[in-house]
């Protein structure tokens, strides 16, 4: 039977009111209803549509919580699930209804998220390990929809329950095992061990960031986080020295599960010195990354706020920490993971370029922040110099990677069924693209404009397509087009024979995208000759 012929249950939710006016005098008692009802037994292709746009596009290319088939063969077998189950489910389904192109659908996915929200109210103070995964989903859900209210409120609840459940802790996800004797989702007991660690890292890339600041350039694009670019201006909640569980297993083998061992989070592993005698997940390299970025953030917006005594001593003994780190992080990636044109394309190809691509944003990201985000008046010119070298090449490097993902290019380049099948779909990459873009585009050469505003036109299609699934990205994507006509307005003028300034051959833009950094910014307050020299040297590269 078709969802949209169920005129008890869901055929109202094409009226968008229906799902958000609560004062109508039915409407916990519809959820409460509906919350009873298994969406698959009422409709399952629909369903398991819905479950396949969120492997797609969430489940798979960023918070790998649930193994893909297993889970989906327990939705279609299991015809008597508890209240906590429908819960999650619906919230997985809301969450593969953003990335639908079908209105109806994303329609029915507010619906969706409505029943889980109120389930997951009603579920307050019952700590389990659906109530967790359902908090995390909801925060994502509502982040994409522009809701950041929303989405900390649930971010911040989901952590808390995580914390309440003890899964920092391989004790914690033996006890909650040893407490669940018939194990959710018809998993075994490595699965289901597997699955908790995997919720416990899902909170870690969503854990709300250090705000060091204002807004970013609208009180909307300042969305940064750890990993899924949250900005709340809050502090961590889950603090990596607390962590005492295993890293993410490889997928393959979760999702056939069968049991291995991978490693605990270690900042060994990171040293440098640490060996690595096991397989890790793909998950896991995200994870790693994202503890760097984590840093990163924490750091720089701290140091931004403490008196200039002392910081150029904090900061560089930070900064060759951190780079160790990030050139350990670097060189443990396994082939296939390691940046070529040739595994990009593979990784299109094989489903996990949401993945593959967050890697990269996530370690150029951290690159270009630990070098941007300085005490400009506290630091000496050669190492203001060495920075903004480094923040420059790591955005044009990250362009580079972006350029060959815009829809018109990867259609030439691609196999026709994988063009037409991948879309853009993980949030962070807008932030790092925007990031990258403010970078790149802050001064340069009158012959090299002509050039990059053709980058940068056919790049930010990136952000169009993001736009199409994240509110995030709307902001971010007005703020490049902005840039983008600013840097038309240029080269029009240097047509007329009307230059920016007294700068010569060069042009420069004062305003960053990125206002949160202020005057603390290497890139935009760092001395005109200085910077020239940098964009001089690319240019000749």
């Amino acid at each position: 039977m078709s969802v949209h012929s169920m005129d008890s249950d869901w055929s109202g939710s094409g009226n968008d009111q229906g799902v958000e006016d609560p004062r109508r005098g039915s409407y916990q008692d519809q959820l409460t209803i509906q919350w009873e009802q298994d969406p698959y037994e009422t409709d399952p292709r629909l369903t398991v549509h819905l479950l396949d746009l969120y492997f797609l596009h969430a489940g798979r290319a960023t918070y790998g919580m649930f193994p893909r088939r297993p889970f989906i063969a327990w939705v279609e077998s299991n015809h008597e699930k508890n209240q906590d189950q429908l819960m999650l489910l619906y919230t997985v389904l809301a969450m593969g209804s953003l990335f639908s192109s079908d209105p109806d659908k994303r329609v029915l996915g507010k619906r969706f998220a409505a029943v889980a929200s109120y389930a997951a109210e009603k579920r307050f103070g019952r700590f389990t390990l659906q109530l967790c995964q359902s908090r995390l989903l909801l925060a994502l859900y509502f982040f994409a929809r522009g809701k950041s209210q929303e989405a900390w409120d649930f971010c911040g609840a989901g952590l808390r329950a995580i914390s309440a459940l003890k899964l920092n802790t391989e004790e914690g996800v033996r006890e909650l095992a040893e407490n669940d004797p018939d194990l959710d989702f018809g998993f075994d007991r490595w699965t289901y061990e597997e699955c908790c660690r995997r919720t416990f890292w899902s909170g870690l890339l969503m854990d709300v960031s250090y705000d060091v600041t204002k807004a970013t350039t609208s009180p909307n694009l300042a969305q940064q986080q750890r990993y899924n670019c949250f900005f709340g201006g809050t502090l961590f909640v889950i603090s990596m020295e607390d962590t005492y569980v295993r890293l993410p297993s490889p997928d393959d083998m979760y999702e056939a599960s069968t049991p291995c061992e991978a490693p605990y989070y270690d900042e060994d592993l990171l040293s440098g010195q640490g060996t690595q005698s096991h397989r890790l997940g793909h998950m896991a390299y995200l994870c790693l990354i994202s503890a760097v970025w984590g840093d990163v953030l924490t750091f720089t917006g701290r140091a931004a706020r403490r008196p200039s005594s002392g910081y150029e001593q904090s900061y560089e003994r930070f900064y060759a920490k951190t780079f160790e780190r990030l050139e350990a992080w670097h060189s443990m990636l396994p082939p296939d993971l390691q940046y070529t044109p040739q595994n990009l394309d593979n990784s299109i190809v094989e489903g996990y370029a949401g993945t593959f691509m967050s890697l990269h944003a996530l370690y150029h990201a951290t690159i270009i922040r630990l070098n941007r985000h300085i005490r400009v008046s506290a630091m000496p010119i050669e190492k203001l110099r060495r920075n903004v070298e480094h923040a420059v090449r790591h955005a044009s490097n990250f362009i580079a990677m972006m350029h060959p993902l815009a829809p018109a290019n990867r259609q030439q380049r691609l196999p026709p069924t994988a063009a037409s099948e991948f879309l853009f779909s993980t949030s962070f990459l807008g932030y790092a693209l925007m990031l990258s873009i403010d970078v790149l585009t802050s001064a340069g050469t009158f012959s090299t404009l002509p050039r990059l505003i053709e980058t940068v036109g056919t790049t930010m299609t990136c952000i169009d397509e993001l736009a199409s699934f994240w509110a995030s990205a709307r902001a971010q994507q007005k703020a490049v087009s902005n840039r983008l006509k600013q840097l038309t307005d240029i080269a029009v003028q240097e047509g007329q024979g009307v230059r920016n300034g007294s700068f010569g051959q060069f042009w420069r833009i004062s305003d960053s995208l990125e206002t949160a950094f202020a005057n603390d910014d290497a890139v935009y307050r760092v001395e005109d000759q200085t910077l020239f020299d940098v964009v001089s040297q690319l240019a000749s590269r």
